[in-house]
């Protein structure tokens, strides 16, 4: 009984590194990424809908739906192991590396579409004034064919 209760405790342990873990993966997006106060708030939702499903099923999978003490107990120690140890390094790295994602991927991409949002807008712009000029030209005729009338 007691090596079962310390190998839940010890998955408790790797659960608490896990929702640390994606709790950092938002802080890496908010870091990269300059969101909207809404956008901030759907992703502290998403963070707590991901983090409450893996520790309910945490519960019920490894230890039948019966909460202890140790439980919680292992999810903090992970927690605080995940903080201390590696949550800095994994920081850094995720940072550069979507740094490095935005600047080979994004930026090109967005060069891309943005030249073509800037053709097809100077398209339209040169399309207004080829319609102004011919309602100008309609508009003379008109005026001629009136004074003719006369």
């Amino acid at each position: 009984m007691i090596s079962n209760e310390f190998n839940v405790f010890l998955a408790f342990v790797l659960i608490g590194i896990i929702i640390s873990f994606i709790f950092d993966f938002f802080r890496i997006l908010r870091c990269v990424y300059k969101t909207p106060d809404f956008i901030t708030i759907l992703e502290d939702v998403a963070f707590w809908l991901i983090s409450g499903i893996i520790l309910l099923l945490g519960i019920f999978v490894l230890n039948d739906g019966n909460i202890r003490a140790y439980l919680f107990l292992g999810l903090f120690s992970g927690i605080c192991v995940y903080i201390v140890f590696i949550s800095k390094n994994i920081m850094k790295a995720g940072t550069k590396i979507l740094n490095l994602f935005n600047k080979n991927v994004f930026n090109p991409i967005y060069r891309v579409i943005n030249s073509i949002i800037q053709i097809f807008f100077n398209m339209i712009k040169h399309l207004i004034k080829l319609l102004k000029k011919i309602k100008n030209d309609f508009s003379i005729i008109k005026k001629s064919k009136n004074v003719k009338d006369l």
